[in-house]
């Protein structure tokens, strides 16, 4: 068990921190959690998280405790690596215990293999490479799912203790879905494989009360620390049936997460219904493995499908299950007839020359910062790659060795993705001009005003606070208190307050991703009110 772990880790390390120090923080959720965590600290803030000088609800407590954690490894810088170290741990406990689960369901060769499957699923890498909640949500639910599922087989009193802790866990780091998710894809999971008799169990009782004492607990130290009646309106009514509601936008057609699993679980979705129909002629069809693997699969995906509020990441817990079920099919391949297994290897050597055609693509398109000279020779080697694939498949068939031989081609081509591609991407998605102009004109802990926008990547990266305003008497107070300094707008709303505001001092335009703003050096000369 040590000796897995210690490869996972130093494999999670290898795959996902290179990465994290070739990109920057980028908005919108990198830079706000790292911001949101830089004034946890600073205010002292440890059970109100804020924003802006003002309590932030949208999110409980437990990223912004990490992101501080984290900073203790990088000198007490909260940076890009800080930010994402959650996420790590997230991937960590992810492929550790998706490993723990296809093991105790199947064999050890097979969990190995949904590690790496679920290692390489761009659902899973791509959330495991962001400074965002999903991946160590997911890497709590999976925790807390194997131990249950290890329960089942072999019962303590412990395993269910920590699993429900695991859940409160979950419910500080994303609300009530930390929780209500994994419960619905172990119950269903158990429903479908016709174990019903693994939930008879009076955890369900206990653990319920176990589960809620970790938000319980925070809550109570929030109000000991002065959080107002509005921030418990917000964190516990507002943002959680809001959400549920679609009140907060993201709203999608029902169908919408069989779309998005077509390209969030590439390659191995290509290769699920081949894992499935070799499973079904081999009369696996009762397999207890699949049977319970495709009852988690599909409970997250009707859960998520029901509301009407949609976000891939919202459906990371889906993708450990498709990894079991493809692991558990795989060695069923080899009885498909040659030429279907031949439009298998197809589909995945086209999702790299896919990648090798879009990045030809983007270099060639007007304002996307990707160079020809990375370009044409990383097409060109993904090309080689795909290539490889079916030339793999040729000699050796659907095996162990072409799995291995698949699992190389998409760590190195996510590899380049995140250490070549993606920070040729920092100076448009970072506020390169705005710094200077705001260190050399706002003196250190005074505010940034921002004028209807929260854009908290600018007061990160700047190193100023923020102040935002929403209406024009407060954004005139605020200037007037400051007397000199910078205050950001959107070019869209400059052009409508510009008769206001274009007399109080120098100007300037700058773009950040898709949005141009506009800075205004303002020097106030009539006295404070």
């Amino acid at each position: 068990m040590g000796k897995r772990l210690l490869v996972i880790v130093l494999f999670a390390v290898v795959i996902w921190v290179p990465g994290y120090l070739r990109r920057e923080l980028w908005q919108p959720d990198e830079a706000r959690y790292a911001y949101v965590a830089q004034e946890m600290r600073a205010g002292n803030h440890w059970f109100v998280p804020h924003r802006h000088g003002v309590f932030y609800a949208h999110k409980p407590p437990l990223m912004f405790w990490l992101i501080n954690a984290g900073s203790l490894v990088t000198g007490g810088n909260i940076g890009k690596v800080a930010t994402r170290l959650p996420s790590l741990l997230g991937v960590i406990l992810t492929l550790w215990a998706v490993g723990a689960i296809t093991r105790l369901w199947v064999h050890q060769r097979a969990a190995w293999m949904a590690t790496f499957i679920t290692a390489t699923t761009f659902a899973i890498w791509w959330r495991a490479g962001w400074g965002q909640i999903d991946m160590l949500l997911c890497g709590l639910q999976m925790t807390a799912l194997w131990l249950l599922f290890e329960d089942d087989q072999r019962r303590t009193i412990w395993r269910p203790l920590l699993a429900y802790c695991f859940f409160g866990l979950g419910i500080l780091a994303k609300g009530p879905v930390g929780l209500i998710v994994p419960l619905g894809a172990y119950l269903t999971a158990n429903l479908v494989a016709g174990t019903k008799r693994n939930l008879l169990r009076w955890h369900w009782v206990w653990g319920l009360c176990i589960a809620l004492l970790w938000p319980a607990i925070w809550l109570l130290l929030a109000k000991m620390e002065g959080a107002p009646t509005a921030y418990f309106d917000e964190i516990l009514l507002k943002q959680n049936a809001g959400r549920a509601a679609g009140g907060f936008g993201h709203l999608r057609p029902f169908y919408y997460y069989f779309e998005s699993l077509l390209v969030d679980g590439l390659p191995w979705v290509l290769l699920l219904p081949f894992c499935l129909v070799g499973l079904v002629k081999h009369g696996a069809d009762k397999h207890l493995a699949l049977r319970r693997a495709l009852g988690w699969f599909g409970f997250i995906l009707l859960f998520f499908t029901v509301l009407p509020t949609k976000r891939s990441l919202y459906i990371l817990l889906a993708y450990p299950a498709l990894a079991v079920i493809v692991a558990t099919g795989w060695p069923r391949l080899r009885e498909l007839p040659r030429k279907a297994l031949w439009v298998a290897a197809s589909l995945v050597a086209s999702t790299v020359v896919a990648g090798a055609i879009a990045l030809v693509v983007a270099a060639w398109v007007p304002d996307v910062p990707v160079s020809r000279s990375i370009a044409i020779p990383g097409a060109a080697l993904l090309s080689a790659a795909a290539l490889s694939v079916l030339l793999r498949f040729h000699r050796t068939g659907a095996g162990d060795v072409w799995f291995a031989h698949v699992v190389v081609v998409f760590l190195g081509f996510y590899l380049f993705v995140a250490t070549v591609l993606l920070p040729q991407f920092n100076a448009m998605k970072t506020p390169v001009a705005l710094i200077p102009e705001v260190q050399n004109r706002v003196p250190e802990g005074k505010p940034l005003l921002l004028y209807q926008i929260n854009a908290e990547i600018m007061p990160y990266y700047c190193q100023r606070p923020g102040e935002v305003f929403w209406g024009d008497v407060d954004f005139w107070r605020g200037m007037r208190r400051q007397k000199n300094g910078v205050a950001v707008f959107l070019d869209s709303v400059w052009e409508q307050k510009q008769a206001q505001y274009s007399g109080l001092g120098e100007t300037g335009r700058f773009t950040m991703g898709h949005k141009s703003y506009v800075w205004l050096a303002y020097q106030i000369k009539w006295p404070t009110e």
